[in-house]
């Protein structure tokens, strides 16, 4: 249930995604989310054969966790962050009003369940007694106001809007005079209420969000660059408190004594920034004790014959994909974004790279989730190249024999592609996609960077033709917040500025009913459109190999359940 992992952009690197199954010793342990159309959801947890081996490094240190991690951007708060690395900061530091449970089912967090109106427009919380920030002050109704009221606020340029957008005076605050939302109601100093102007199915999963101390944070309104100065100096009331930050190094925190839930057993966690060239390595010699591996077939035997690992494998609600700038000429006839799906050959990129164990990935949302349609319903755009060619000359884009690329009114068809370094993932797409367009007469020129330089071309300035990443979803198959037009905005999801008028009815309608049938439906027709007009090229879903150290108790992530969920819980033991 937790909003906090909705939409989050993350790495598509090999350490992202993992396979679709393993064979050999596992203890199968049954996956409590139905999948929309794969036969295999089930978690698989390989067990350590020999947890002796664990190396002396390891076994010394026994005060602290150290967990791999991409390299987080520094947006540490919890209404700005928009990857998965620094949300995953966040998830430590700052907590929300809700959970979930491995299903996705809401959970109460540190409010109980909220009651909601006859009309399903008013949800009213009871905020638990005792609750405190890191910094010893009490959170209050106060605090969860001030938080949700900053999304509102006429400066706000982050990815968090649908959060509230459709709040009763909302547009009051955010473009006129209003001195508060109107919605969003103190009743006492635990009691709180969100009023909207109409029902929204998904609206629950937005009050999973951190809150954020209101004495530490507070500006005024259209000032909220004051928030924002403190990225690096999170509070929150999480169980772990923010030490320390050296960017592409690591994040350091210690435990907050006085977290609500009970005092952490581990008193320290270092996120260290790994990448897919180095993790196994680290984790082998026992200076990583958790990170993501992508599961071929060789590092899993590399993983098990260390003896002392624990691989957890399970669906995961994501997919990773190809965006293209549909404020580019070049992109915006569909015949041409069709004759790029037909033409790159992502079922030879997937078996190649995941070895028969990935998956062709052809629309927007989780395969795990019980709105994904039947593949039958949606074109599988099958490696096509004589398809991808009829379909350029239909669109003007013709072949020039003596470059050997296409043109049209003069211009030769080049496309910039922005991706991201220290990836094995991105080393093996490079040529399969420079070669599969090549032989269309497109010329692809890919440009490298640290990936959070890439989330700020992609997402804040929009200065790119494509670019690749991946998306980590929300448990609600709600499309809005990243296809909305609110969102197609400097620091908004919908950096390639999608939103046909059909596809805003559909998500209109998703969000007016609670009935899951008719939601299903919507959503169908929905992905099907998305699958039709590609403003990206879909390009695989996978599931996710979490490796974990098995001296560390406790931790059991899964598809809708992070490593970070009730890590108060976790241990480190070395007997």
């Amino acid at each position: 249930m937790k909003r906090k992992s909705i939409a989050l952009l993350c790495l598509l690197m090999s350490a992202s995604f993992a396979l679709a199954g393993c064979g050999g010793g596992s203890d199968n342990v049954s996956s409590n989310q139905e999948s929309g159309n794969k036969e295999s959801t089930e978690k698989e947890i390989l067990k350590a054969k020999d947890p002796s081996k664990i190396p002396e490094v390891s076994k010394k240190r026994k005060d602290t966790l150290i967990v791999g991690t991409q390299n987080p951007a520094g947006q540490f708060c919890p209404i700005y962050s928009s990857t998965t690395y620094d949300s995953t900061v966040n998830s430590l530091i700052f907590e929300g009003l809700l959970s979930n449970d491995e299903k996705g089912n809401a959970t109460a967090n540190m409010a109980d369940l909220p009651e909601i109106s006859d009309d399903g427009k008013t949800y009213t919380f009871k905020i638990k007694d005792g609750i405190k920030f890191s910094d010893g002050s009490d959170l209050t109704a106060d605090d969860v106001a001030f938080t949700y009221t900053a999304i509102c606020d006429p400066k706000y340029d982050g990815p968090r809007t649908d959060a509230v957008e459709g709040l009763v005076g909302y547009e009051e605050y955010r473009n006129g005079d209003a001195k508060s939302v109107s919605g969003i109601k103190v009743i006492d100093p635990h009691t709180i209420s969100f009023t909207l102007k109409k029902v929204n199915a998904s609206q629950l999963y937005n009050f999973g969000y951190g809150i954020m101390p209101k004495s530490v944070y507070n500006f005024e309104k259209g000032n909220i660059q004051v928030l924002k100065d403190k990225f690096l100096q999170p509070v929150g009331s999480g169980p772990y408190k923010f030490v320390k930050f050296e960017q592409g190094q690591y994040i350091s925190f210690e435990k907050n004594d006085g977290y609500w839930q009970g005092e952490p057993k581990i008193p320290n966690i270092i996120m260290k920034v790994t990448n897919a060239k180095t993790n196994i390595q680290e984790l082998e010699a026992g200076n990583v004790d958790i990170d993501d591996v992508a599961a071929k077939k060789q590092n899993i035997q590399m993983l098990q014959s260390a003896g002392f690992l624990d691989l957890q494998l399970y669906p995961q609600s994501a997919y990773g994909y190809i965006g293209l700038n549909l404020r580019n000429p070049k992109f915006q006839d569909k015949k041409v974004r069709k004759a790029l799906m037909y033409g790159l050959d992502r079922k030879g990129f997937i078996d190649n790279y995941y070895q028969g164990y990935g998956a062709v990935q052809n629309t927007h949302g989780a395969v795990v989730s019980w709105a994904y349609p039947s593949e039958d319903s949606l074109e599988k755009y099958e490696y096509n190249p004589d398809k991808a060619n009829e379909l350029l000359d239909e669109a003007g884009w013709k072949m020039n024999k003596q470059t050997g690329l296409r043109e049209k009114d003069g211009v030769p068809f080049e496309i910039s592609w922005l991706t991201y370094t220290d990836s094995n993932y991105v080393d093996s797409l490079i040529p399969i996609v420079k070669d599969c367009w090549g032989k269309l007469g497109i010329k692809v020129t890919p440009e490298l960077m640290e990936f959070a330089t890439l989330s700020e071309k992609v997402n804040d300035k929009r200065d790119f033709e494509i670019y690749n990443m991946a998306w980590n979803l929300s448990i609600d198959p709600d499309p809005s917040a990243i296809f909305s037009k609110s969102q197609d905005v400097p620091g908004g999801f919908n950096a390639v500025g999608w939103h046909p008028e059909e596809s805003d009815k559909l998500m209109e309608e998703g969000i007016a009913t609670t009935d899951q049938e008719k939601r299903k439906e919507i959503y169908g027709k929905w992905m099907q459109l998305i699958n039709d007009d590609l403003p990206y090229i879909f390009l695989n879903n996978n599931k996710k190999c979490t490796v974990i150290s098995s001296k560390v108790k406790n931790i059991n992530p899964s598809a809708y359940v992070s490593w970070t969920d009730n890590i108060y819980k976790a241990e480190i033991s070395t007997n």
